[in-house]
């Protein structure tokens, strides 16, 4: 008959509790999104300020006008940064608020997918599209 008194009780409810926290994502990768969030949240700062304030000065102007501005060097690059930090921070944060809120593991997983492959399709549409105005020069 096991020992059930009170420091071995606890001892093994520890390790019962430790194994079932053991894989949640606070302990793996949580960290490593925390920081990704913040970095992009900081970079976005600056790009979208530059971003705003270009599409205020090329909003009277031509489609012509605003093709040759995005097929210099510095305002594609920035462009092309503005897009993959703002998509970066969309999926970490929904990521994000979906973990928080959709309690169904299958829901979730597919959740998860659908919001990458949406940030991947857009992000690489919105770079293609970038590019090829820029090699198209």
């Amino acid at each position: 008959m096991p020992d059930t008194s009170l420091p071995n009780a606890t001892a093994l409810r520890d390790e019962m509790v430790l194994r079932r926290v053991r894989h949640l994502g606070s302990a793996r990768e949580g960290l490593k999104e925390w920081h990704v969030q913040r970095w992009t949240a900081l970079a976005l700062i600056p790009l979208g300020f530059y971003f705003v304030a270009s599409m205020l000065s090329l909003a009277t102007s031509d489609q012509m006008t605003a093709a040759a501005w995005l097929s210099a060097p510095m305002p594609a690059f920035l462009t092309i940064l503005f897009l993959l930090a703002l998509f970066a921070h969309a999926v970490v944060g929904l990521r994000s608020v979906l973990n928080d809120y959709v309690h169904t593991r299958v829901l979730r997983v597919v959740a998860d997918l659908l919001v990458r492959a949406i940030a991947i399709i857009l992000g690489g549409a919105g770079v293609l599209a970038v590019l090829k105005l820029f090699l198209g020069r």
